[in-house]
């Protein structure tokens, strides 16, 4: 029995199934050798598709097979989300959705089927309407999608302290901002606008740059807000996209110049996370991961947060204070040494500090606490005209008021040393202790007091010096985190900050006793230390 005689069994087969009744012929029954069991298969296939069932099966989705039907297919999509999404938006209230309408005008055919899918699967992101608490103040943020990025972490780093807004598109190059600057203020008041141009103007002229630039800051100063200008993050290598690191860098220059002649606040991205950036930058991508952008909006929120109305007020540690703590020394009596001293000897160099700084050396002197570090003093400014303000147990607070008692008044140094902030760690009856974000902020104070004192002056800022004996005792971390907050400090003008942490370690990590014989104060070893460390950054 070969195929061609089985045909007229499956056309029996076959209409019998057309039928409803898909039964196997006699005739074909009585073949059952094996050499006929191979066509069973295409005998129930036939069956199968003259049946009912597979009239009624649905039709199986085929793949576009040419551009017409691929748009035809995106286009039927889109309209089935737009019309979920027009559904969802009609339930809105008035408010919630005119920014909805907004959004629709200004983001675009990249970002609009983005935000529309995550409304209607109920997902937040970035562009999420902002219902006001009337009692928090307004923030604004404006910026590419970096910015957009750090968005929702900032939103929940600030909540309860701000209302956090974003502009309602990826804000693209500064020229664009010029266009739709009114659009994205609103009619609303800002209490603080945190703004960024940079990675879509690489290409931009500099000079257009610079000029679109100061046009912006002139429209922001309009609103009343505080102004905070962020830094544009780095970029990798890529020509095709006409995209390189140095670029950026020259933007940035000159937007840290127009910033600083317009007074506007900087928060200087690129270096804060210039440390992580291996492993938090996307490979081969301006863009970062969800630990880049929790990273970046622990910045941003620390900086809008200090900048917000009456922000300071409970910070202690920016507060000016007189002597808190008792100490083997008098602290009015070292004060008026201090003013004495400074009138004898015209210093060229001052060292502002607490007890690492005091017991060092030098004017006035330090008594029977002080002198611990003579020879490497000696070995690191000879016969330099130098002024120590270190005073034991002081906070920046206590520095605060020594500058407002006029220990800076009167005198034209070339060179001021900062490192203070390790007591502000201390909790005691006279002051608590205080957080990073506080010590930070009042050091980057006694930078500017002591820059508005002598502005000829180069500062060099001591990243606070590690203490305790092994990496895991608790100031460590706390120290690494305030340093790391010192870091955009070095973009001030005429400001280096200078961390030795490494070298005061051991290859394990710990302080030796041969250094530091307490884990916190240097000997002549440990000061010698110090020594080199500012030899190479001391002008001459």
């Amino acid at each position: 029995m070969d195929f061609v005689h089985l045909l007229p069994c499956f056309s029996i087969a076959c209409d019998a199934a057309s039928s409803g009744q898909c039964t196997i012929p006699q005739k074909l029954q009585t073949y059952t050798r094996p050499a006929v069991k191979p066509f069973l298969p295409l005998f129930v296939l036939c069956c199968f598709l003259n049946s009912p069932a597979y009239a009624a099966a649905p039709a199986v989705a085929l793949e576009p097979t040419n551009a017409t039907e691929a748009a035809a297919k995106k286009a039927a999509e889109d309209k089935v989300l737009d019309d979920q999404y027009q559904h969802w938006k009609g339930a809105l209230p008035p408010d919630h959705r005119q920014w909805e309408e907004t959004l629709e005008a200004c983001l675009g055919t990249y970002y609009l089927p983005l935000h529309k899918q995550d409304k209607v699967r109920g997902t937040a992101n970035a562009w999420d309407f902002v219902k006001d608490d009337p009692k928090l103040p307004r923030v604004l943020l404006i910026g590419d999608s970096i910015s957009r990025g750090y968005t929702l972490p900032v939103r929940k780093n600030l909540a309860g302290v701000a209302n956090v807004h974003r502009a309602p598109e990826n804000c693209g190059p500064s020229s664009n901002g010029l266009k739709k600057l009114p659009i994205w203020l609103g009619d609303g008041k800002w209490d603080v606008i945190h703004f960024n141009f940079g990675i879509h103007d690489r290409a931009t002229p500099l000079a257009d740059y610079e000029r679109n630039l100061e046009s912006l800051v002139t429209l922001l100063k309009a609103t009343g807000a505080k102004l905070i200008w962020a830094s544009t993050t780095p970029v990798p290598r890529n020509v095709a996209e006409n995209q390189t690191p140095e670029a950026i860098e020259e933007r940035n220059v000159i937007a840290l110049n127009v910033m600083n002649r317009n007074g506007v606040a900087i928060d200087d991205l690129n270096v804060w996370i210039k440390p992580d950036l291996a492993k938090l930058q996307n490979p081969n991508d301006v863009h970062f991961g969800l630990p880049g952008y929790d990273r970046l909006a622990e910045r941003v929120a620390h900086v809008i947060e200090t900048a917000l109305p009456g922000a300071s007020a409970n910070n202690s540690a920016i507060k000016p204070s007189g002597k808190l703590e008792m100490d083997s020394y008098s602290w009015e009596d070292r004060h008026a040494a201090v003013m004495a001293a400074k009138e004898k000897i015209n210093p060229e160099i001052v060292l502002i500090g607490d007890s690492i700084t005091h017991f060092w050396g030098g004017e006035p002197d330090g008594g029977t606490v002080g002198n611990r570090g003579a020879q490497a003093w000696h070995g690191l400014f000879g016969q330099r005209a130098v002024l120590n303000l270190g005073f034991g147990w002081d906070r920046t607070q206590n520095v605060l008021k020594r500058i407002e008692m006029g220990e800076l008044d009167g005198i034209k140094p070339k060179t001021i040393i900062i490192h203070i902030g390790t007591n502000n760690l201390a909790g005691t009856p006279q002051a608590r202790a205080n957080t990073p974000a506080e010590i930070a902020e009042a050091i980057s104070l006694i930078v500017d007091r002591a820059q508005a004192k002598c502005p000829a002056a180069r500062i060099i800022l001591m990243a606070i010096f590690p203490r305790g004996e092994k990496p895991s005792d608790p100031a460590r971390a706390i120290l690494a985190d305030i340093n790391q907050r010192l870091v955009p400090l070095a973009q001030k003008p005429q400001v280096t900050l200078l961390d030795t942490t490494t070298t005061w370690l051991q290859p394990d990590g710990s302080i030796s006793k041969e250094t530091m014989p307490d884990f916190l104060h240097p000997n002549e070893k440990g000061y010698s230390i110090w020594a080199d460390a500012l030899r190479p950054v001391l002008p001459k």
